[in-house]
């Protein structure tokens, strides 16, 4: 009975250091040059978080991001990015740290769908504007159109009607 107990001790210890042999492969980047991230991402950016979602949910982080210059490709306007392969779902040791609001950063994005975008930390993506590795390789890159104005039709709107009241009152009050 002590050498059954003793092989299935064995085993299960030679077992748990394989598994954590593998583990830091699984969960790392391979390190890839500029070029190669380059060709996996469909937009490469640099600009500023403008919102992070904080989830109760175990899940990856979502961001809106807004481009202030692009390297390659272009967005329309600002986006929601994804920050892990998993789209929204689990947390993954890949997804990207992009956790503050007025943050800049340059991202690798690739199409979520529907509008939206995903990058992870194996992407190439990280703080700040883009290394000198990335300016030598895309050069500067081009300006991101102005943003559209927001629509301030509402405050118009209120601002038209006071306007109105107070001419109807000044013409009350004269009679």
């Amino acid at each position: 009975m002590r050498q059954i107990l003793r092989a299935v001790l064995v085993t299960l210890a030679v077992l748990s250091c394989a598994s954590a042999a593998w583990s830091p492969a699984l969960a790392s980047c391979v390190q890839t040059t500029v070029a190669e991230r380059a060709s996996l991402a469909e937009v490469v950016g640099y600009g500023t978080v403008t919102e992070t979602r904080q989830t109760f949910a175990p899940a990856s982080g979502v961001i809106r991001f807004r481009p202030d210059r692009f390297l390659k490709g272009t967005l329309a306007g600002e986006v929601e990015v994804y920050l892990g392969p998993t789209k929204g779902g689990a947390i993954t040791s890949v997804d990207y740290e992009a956790a503050r609001r007025g943050e800049a950063h340059t991202l690798y994005l690739r199409s979520a769908g529907n509008g939206s975008w995903q990058t992870d930390s194996c992407s190439g993506s990280h703080v700040g504007a883009p290394d000198p590795e990335e300016t030598s390789f895309f050069g500067a890159g081009s300006a991101a159109p102005a943003s559209a104005p927001k629509d301030n039709t509402p405050l118009a709107v209120v601002a038209v009607a006071i306007a109105m009241l107070a001419l109807a009152g000044a013409l009350l009050a004269r009679r």
